[in-house]
């Protein structure tokens, strides 16, 4: 039997949704991008072909930056803050409007959202792992590094953020058009099937209140909030939704 993993760019709207989907990548095979670099003249020991690499590298793919940024962070010691792009390019929009200072999470150090979001689906029960693209070497983790996380994406509707902790003492975040940001893990024995999909406005409604809640109630686990999940049955509802909105085979 084969997963059904389904994946699109997310946004706070459909205006938005529909003004950056274009900018976006496609997701890209981690081992099949790595092999390019392959020496094809060591047969005997090459990790290539080690048995547990390719294991560990299976059903993993990479998220790429949709844009070239180059940001100033300027804080405010009462909170927040301000983001400058670093000599802008006057022959396209200032995209620092799409990065915020959060409350700090670590002492001394800046807690960034790059408004840059990815929303995951499946038919069935998957683990998604998201996790810094260590076997790159991609600009954005010269001064910061990307905050992973772990969910079930057929019990959960929600999009990761690249939520990125700065480095201490680092106030600049610079990234090229392209290059890996993150990779991503689909934790299952099963063949999967990745299919991209058009989010409506009522799938990212549904996101939002899985985004919201933790707003008015507190849970303790994960295994709370697929109970409240499963339990509005909006499961099947989201999943058909996503189904009648798929644009690629």
């Amino acid at each position: 039997m084969t997963t059904n993993i389904y994946w699109s760019p997310w946004y706070q709207g459909e205006e938005p949704y529909n003004d950056h989907f274009l900018t976006h990548y496609p997701l890209d095979n981690v081992y099949a991008d790595l092999l390019k670099t392959k020496d094809s003249r060591n047969i005997v020991d090459n990790f290539f072909n080690c048995h547990a690499f390719k294991s560990f590298c299976k059903n993993m793919y990479m998220v790429r930056a949709p844009y070239n940024v180059n940001w100033k962070f300027l804080p405010d010691p009462n909170g927040g803050g301000t983001v400058e792009t670093i000599n802008p390019n006057p022959n396209i929009i200032d995209n620092s409007f799409i990065a915020s200072i959060k409350q700090p999470s670590v002492n001394g150090s800046l807690t960034i959202n790059y408004s840059c979001n990815w929303i995951f689906f499946a038919d069935k029960p998957v683990q998604i792992q998201t996790f810094a693209p260590w076997m790159h070497d991609p600009e954005i983790y010269k001064t910061s590094y990307y905050v992973p996380g772990m969910y079930d994406i057929s019990q959960w509707f929600r999009p990761f953020e690249l939520a990125l902790q700065m480095k201490p003492g680092q106030t600049t975040l610079k990234s090229y058009e392209g290059e890996p940001v993150v990779y991503v893990k689909f934790h299952t024995d099963e063949p999967i099937k990745i299919n991209k999909f058009y989010l409506t406005q009522s799938l990212i409604n549904h996101s939002k209140s899985c985004m919201n809640l933790k707003r008015f109630k507190k849970f303790r686990n994960l295994k709370n909030l697929y109970q409240v999940f499963n339990n509005s049955f909006l499961r099947n509802r989201i999943l058909k939704e996503i189904q009648e909105n798929v644009i690629e085979d």
